[in-house]
C-alpha cells in the first residue's frame, strides 16, 4: 500500500493536519495510530470531530492499523497515517507495513527534551528510537506543506550520544 503521507506529529489530528496537510495531499482517509488514544473514548470522539468533513478517520493501536492496512480495506483511498512519535512506526515496518518516508511534524518541547529543529524536540533517550526509525525509512521533517524540508537523516546522522 502507497501513502500519501506519513506523519509524526504528537497532537495528530488538529488544525495543521486537518486543513493544511488534507488539502495539500488530496487526502480522504486519516489513520491515527497511538495504543493509548485508541483504548480513550474521549480522545477518540475529540479525533474524529477535528476531522475535516469528507474525510474518515481511525483511531486505531498499532496491530489493528496493520489489520486495517493489511487487510486491503484503504487500497483506493488517499491516506494520511498519523502517528505521536517513532515507536508505532517502528513496530508497523516490524509488522511487515512498509513506510517509504515520514514526514515530521511538531514534537512538542518539555524541560528534559533539547531542541533539534524549530518544531522537533527530544531526549536522548528519544533521539536513540529516532535513529532506530532512520535506519529503516527516509526521515523528512517539515511542520508545513509550503515550509523547508529538512533531511532528519541527516541531521542524526550528526547527533552522538
Amino acid at each position: 500500500m502507497k501513502f500519501n503521507l506519513i506523519r509524526i506529529d504528537d497532537r495528530l489530528i488538529h488544525g495543521q493536519v486537518a486543513l493544511g496537510w488534507t488539502r495539500a495531499k488530496g487526502i480522504d482517509t486519516i489513520v491515527a495510530v497511538d495504543d493509548k488514544v485508541a483504548k480513550d473514548g474521549l480522545q477518540c470522539s475529540l479525533l474524529h470531530m477535528a476531522t475535516p468533513p469528507g474525510v474518515k478517520s481511525y483511531i486505531v493501536s498499532v496491530a489493528d492499523a496493520v489489520t486495517l492496512i493489511q487487510s486491503g480495506k484503504l487500497d483506493k483511498k488517499h491516506i494520511m497515517l498519523l502517528s505521536k512519535g517513532p515507536e508505532a512506526l517502528i513496530q508497523m515496518i516490524d509488522a511487515g507495513v512498509e513506510l517509504d518516508e515520514v514526514n515530521i511534524g511538531n514534537v512538542r518541547s518539555n524541560p528534559e527534551r533539547k531542541k533539534y529543529l524549530s518544531h522537533v524536540f527530544a531526549t536522548d533517550e528519544e533521539i536513540k528510537v529516532w535513529k532506530v526509525l532512520a535506519e529503516k525509512t527516509k526521515l523528512i521533517a517539515q511542520i508545513l506543506p509550503d515550509s523547508p524540508k529538512v533531511n532528519f537523516n541527516e541531521l542524526l546522522d550528526k547527533v552522538s550520544l
